[in-house]
């Protein structure tokens, strides 16, 4: 087809026209495709631009507009990559998609075009800015004229851009910035979790444009990140088995998988992400799914989200945890109060079920009375290694001293506790006593003295500082005075008891023949002549005793054994005193 001279003014008239007419780049460029298929007589025109070293479909003939904005190639890819690279024309005459450059598109129906044009469309200083495409369904020698045509068209198009790009990215920067505004007010009126959560991937998603936003809580001593939040809500998360993919995006800012590899319907998507730092420790991660490429603006915009989702995560967590301290002081003064059990459950902090496994913690400072540790240090520090182990610490840090509770999945794990706190005890030169075992509020309040005289008998058995369980104490426990209303939870105590009631009911003396034989230092021999018994006799009544309290005598600490033998002894005559 040849264009004459008149058509061809006519034309660029019609593109100065409509490049002069708008800032809109969008319109722009729909004028452009309406006028050059007009011009040349071709079936359809498209035109690409360079976004983030990417062509970009971003108009189209009506046959094709509907993939506007989801068709993108690589510079060097097929025809139109080609032309952006080498910055030349490619014309073909018929069979375009025969053609070596060709890359085929299903969604552009490709099969049914025979010719292609393709110019380069550049700015004032000469570099590629895009590309103009024209097909036809027939065979067709495309002539000088229409070259020249295409040529001159794109040089003024590629102006025109510009200007349209340069205002387009002011007028969507300062939209982006009112709206990183308006969620930065959200986020900084938000003092829950949740509703951080929501206001950062609800914000992140609409700034960016994106069809999903998750953030991630890094949790688990820094070896996983959970999904805490989601937008849309109820969008699936990554695979189970992509957590070490998230780690890494964490770590490095990219991994080394696919997007399929972690989203599985989001294949193909583009990925940006960035951490949430605060104070220079990492909370977590935010992701952000689209199907166009982010640009560095992009990066910028959600750096910026993020630092201030991560600051309102910080101050939520200052809020949660001096509320939570709160709380924890009021429960305290509560147990010591020995208050109603209702007033104790009221002042507990949530999660603070005092009802599961626990056991309860008093710290002293191993530098003399009236000195102060760093009781927020070691609250944190102790924090952090029990949620490692599976365990939840409420702590009431003071100024002289420290009182926490420590939820356990099991009574035996109190061991664990108690190895927990030792060197953070020493390294801050305190001492922390801790409680037998508790479940229930009754025992709680027992607990609450125990881990007290834990930590008295600790400053001397441990000057350098350290952690003393109260069952570790042995016949040490008997020098700190129990309260008059309250009876030790220790087993030789138990045990001891046990050996009375027995006695009692059976009219028997299995607990004089173990007093003596304790205060015979244990040697059956000596025992047996002060009673005035054979020795097998002697061996059959402590192996009766052995049944009864539950203990083997040649695997007790027989000194902490008779001392319990003699408190209980004086706890019965005060009662039989008092009937």
């Amino acid at each position: 087809m040849h264009i004459e001279t008149s058509d061809e003014a006519a034309t660029l008239r019609a593109v100065i026209s409509t490049v002069f007419s708008t800032l809109e780049i969008d319109e722009v460029l729909a004028g452009v495709v309406d006028i050059a298929t007009e011009a040349t007589g071709c079936h359809a025109c498209l035109i690409y631009l360079l976004e983030s070293e990417r062509l970009l479909l971003r108009a189209a003939s009506p046959v094709h507009s509907r993939f506007v904005g989801r068709i993108e190639m690589e510079l060097g890819e097929g025809v139109t990559g080609w032309v952006a690279e080498h910055r030349e024309a490619a014309l073909i005459r018929d069979s375009a998609l025969r053609d070596p450059r060709m890359r085929y598109f299903p969604e552009l129906e490709e099969e049914r075009w025979q010719s292609m044009a393709a110019v380069p469309v550049t700015s004032r200083a000469g570099d590629v800015i895009g590309v103009i495409v024209l097909h036809t369904a027939a065979p067709r020698e495309f002539t000088e004229e229409d070259v020249e045509l295409l040529t001159h068209t794109a040089t003024l198009v590629g102006g025109a851009i510009e200007d349209a790009q340069l205002y387009e990215e002011a007028r969507e920067r300062v939209a982006a910035l009112t709206q990183l505004s308006a969620v930065s007010q959200r986020l900084a009126a938000a003092t829950q979790h949740e509703r951080l959560y929501d206001a950062a991937t609800r914000g992140a998603r609409a700034l960016l444009k994106a069809d999903l936003c998750q953030l991630f809580r890094l949790e688990a001593g820094g070896s996983e990140l959970r999904l805490a939040a989601s937008d849309p809500p109820g969008a699936s998360g990554p695979r189970p088995q992509g957590g070490a993919l998230l780690l890494e995006l964490l770590a490095r800012g990219r991994h080394g998988g696919s997007i399929r590899e972690l989203w599985p319907d989001q294949e193909g998507a583009a990925l940006l992400t960035t951490p949430l730092v605060a104070s220079d420790e990492q909370l977590g991660l935010l992701c952000v799914l689209r199907p166009r490429r982010f640009g560095a603006g992009d990066e910028e915009l959600l750096r910026a989200l993020a630092d201030q989702t991560a600051m309102g995560l910080e101050r939520a967590e200052l809020i949660a945890r001096l509320t939570a301290r709160d709380r924890v002081k009021d429960m305290f003064d509560a147990l010591a109060d020995r208050a109603a059990d209702s007033v104790v459950t009221g002042a507990a902090p949530p999660g603070c079920d005092l009802g599961r496994p626990h056991v309860l913690l008093h710290g002293e400072s191993t530098r003399g009375h009236g000195a102060s540790a760093d009781w927020e240090t070691v609250s944190i520090r102790l924090g952090a290694r029990l949620r490692g182990r599976d365990q939840v610490g409420f702590f009431d840090a003071g100024r002289h001293g420290l009182r926490a509770v420590v939820l356990m999945p099991r009574a035996d794990a109190a061991e664990g506790v108690i190895g927990a706190c030792d060197a953070i005890a020493a390294s801050a030169h305190a001492v922390l006593g801790v409680s037998a075992p508790s479940r229930g509020i009754a025992e709680s309040r027992q607990g609450l003295h125990e881990s007290q005289r834990a930590a008295q008998i600790a400053l001397t058995l441990r000057p350098g500082g350290g952690a003393l369980g109260y069952e570790q104490l042995g016949a040490y426990k008997y020098l700190a005075e129990p309260r008059p209303d309250e009876t030790p939870r220790d087993r030789h105590w138990t045990a001891v008891e046990a050996l009375l009631d027995h006695d009692r009911q059976r009219r028997t003396a299995l607990l004089d023949t173990l007093e003596e034989y304790l205060a015979r230092r244990g040697s059956v021999a000596e025992t047996a002549r002060t009673l005035y018994i054979h020795p097998n006799t002697l061996r059959q009544r402590l192996a009766r005793i052995e049944r009864v309290a539950g203990f083997k005598l040649n695997h007790e600490d027989l000194l902490a054994l008779e001392l319990a033998v003699k408190l209980v002894r004086l706890g019965d005559a005060r009662r039989r005193a008092g009937a």
